[in-house]
């Protein structure tokens, strides 16, 4: 699975939190917001509001 580019506009002060939090964690911008999102994504799994990816290919 290949990786994308995807551009997102949030507001100043919500950029400035994550990078506070990708600083603390040691973390680029771009990788801490992938960690997020990952986890809503798997959340959101478990809690059945989206299915988990298929294992057919």
């Amino acid at each position: 699975m290949g990786k994308v580019t995807l551009s997102i506009y949030m507001e100043e002060e919500d950029k400035e939190a994550l990078q506070q939090l990708a600083d603390a964690e040691e973390r680029s911008l771009s990788q801490m917001a992938v960690l997020i999102l990952k986890r809503a994504i798997r959340q959101a799994q478990s809690d059945g509001t989206i299915l988990p990816p298929s294992k057919e290919k």
